[in-house]
């Protein structure tokens, strides 16, 4: 994931990241109510051996000190310490309890000892921090000694620099510092969470992904518009942000082979619902519309789509152009667009391979592809042999592919058919594009495009559409008259 997907996942899921945050904080601070309320007091000492009269008596006084100091430290929360402590204050407490109580540290450079107790109450906390120091050393002269009631005075005492104080406040619970460590984790997991989906998602979501899947380059980027979930498909021209986003690709289309153009392509996709009918209605409505003679054949003879698109009569088309019962050219209606001729698919057969894959199809393209740049809306690749029969005596398939929808999985295998069957893969459409979230495939922003009057020609297509289909229902009558 790049700096530029971690920003995006931010702005996408941003509410998402401040609700675990705050949730976070909310359980930390919950949790931490339970906790009991604790005060700590501190009391610190120079650890002091004898009374030197010389330079070097001092220097060996100064490093038994060193050495009695972390022996201070080292047994501040023993439990014999912790009964001294108990039997001084007159605690009702087992010592083996409070033991666990005191803490200490030494600060070797001038053999200081601090030591922390800690109490459920101020004047606790304090008189702990000051018994135990007391303790310590008489504990320690018994050590030393052997004795339980030295009777000389002992060798190394501590001399007070700070005794202790009631302290303020508990340190314990501490709210802010919950909150903090409970915001820090819920931002944490809630980070982990997402980048952790979106690391393993296989769904196709970028031009790399398409790219690295099939080796083909995208042709268009179709940004994700409602108009497109339509009947109509968009064909009536109200393409909305996805109107240049068309054009591009037809643009691009024309410059895919300028040597060898293709004059027969197939559009088709991995699976259904990836929206190869409404890149193939509209495609073939924006060729034509640029000047280019266009026949919009629908290959897809188990789901037809082209009829309904358009609004036309499809009872009789290609099927029966296939089976000999009329000739093809008497089937192709004019769309009502400038341009735009249309075959629609006929009735339903029960053998769409075989009619498809014939060599009168095959001789009916090749035929019709003299004057027209033929579209073929085939079925999807993977789940029946359709579209592949068609591309392997076509100029090319244009492959669709949904973002978000399709795998990446199912992007390389159907490179694998295409390629199979000999077929040449033009390119790809990358569908149904979010313009917006984490999943945003860059495109140079969808919103810029009004200011250069790009749907103003949508609005002839419009006008012209309100005619489509009136021819075609004429001929349908006199064929079955």
């Amino acid at each position: 994931m790049t700096f530029a997907d971690f920003v995006r996942l931010t702005r996408a899921y941003v509410w998402v990241l401040v609700g675990c945050t705050v949730l976070g904080a909310l359980l930390m601070m919950a949790k931490t109510t339970r906790d009991p309320v604790l005060y700590s007091a501190t009391s610190s000492g120079l650890v002091v051996v004898g009374n030197a009269t010389s330079a070097g008596e001092e220097q060996g006084n100064s490093a038994l000190a060193e050495e009695k100091a972390g022996l201070y430290a080292f047994l501040v929360n023993s439990e014999p310490v912790a009964e001294k402590v108990v039997e001084d204050l007159g605690l009702d407490v087992p010592p083996a309890e409070i033991a666990g109580r005191f803490s200490a540290t030494v600060n070797a450079d001038v053999n200081a000892l601090t030591v922390t107790a800690i109490g459920s109450t101020p004047e606790e906390a304090r008189d702990l921090a000051t018994s135990v120091v007391d303790a310590v050393v008489e504990y320690a002269q018994e050590v030393d000694t052997g004795e339980a009631n030295p009777k000389q005075d002992p060798l190394t005492r501590i001399v007070p620099v700070s005794p202790a104080q009631l302290p303020g406040a508990p340190f314990t619970p501490d709210y802010r510092k919950a909150a903090m460590k409970g915001a820090a984790g819920g931002l944490g997991l809630a980070y982990a969470f997402l980048i952790a989906r979106r690391l393993i998602d296989r769904r196709v979501r970028s031009v790399k992904h398409v790219e690295d899947a099939t080796g083909a380059s995208v042709l268009g980027i179709i940004p994700k518009e409602d108009a497109l979930d339509r009947g109509h498909r968009g064909v009536r021209g109200d393409l909305g942000r996805a109107a240049e986003a068309f054009r591009q690709l037809r643009t691009n289309l024309r410059f895919v082979d300028v040597d060898n153009e293709p004059r027969k392509i197939v559009v088709t996709s991995a699976l259904a619902g990836e929206g190869k009918s409404t890149v193939s209605s509209n495609i073939a409505r924006l060729v034509a519309q640029a000047g280019t003679p266009v026949l919009l054949v629908d290959a897809d003879l188990r789901r037809p789509m082209i009829a309904s698109t358009f609004e036309i009569d499809g009872a009789v088309g290609l099927t029966q152009a296939l089976a000999g019962d009329v000739e093809v050219r008497d089937v192709i209606v004019d769309s009502g667009l400038a341009n735009l001729r249309l075959l629609p698919a006929g009735r339903i057969p029960p053998n769409p391979s075989e009619l498809l894959g014939s060599l009168r199809m095959k001789q009916f393209i090749d035929d019709l592809a003299q004057d027209h740049l033929v579209i073929l809306d085939a079925p999807p690749l993977l789940p029946v042999t359709d579209a592949g029969l068609l591309s392997a005596f076509c100029d090319g398939a244009l492959l669709v592919q949904a973002a978000g929808k399709t795998q990446i999985e199912q992007s390389q295998h159907c490179r694998r058919i295409l390629d199979q069957v000999g077929s040449r893969l033009l390119g790809v459409v990358l569908n149904k594009a979010p313009v917006k979230g984490a999943t945003a495939i860059a495109y140079g922003g969808y919103g810029g495009y009004g200011g250069y009057g790009g749907y103003r020609a949508e609005e002839e297509t419009r006008q012209k559409y309100s005619t489509a289909g009136k021819g075609r229902r004429k001929l349908v009558k006199s064929l079955k008259g």
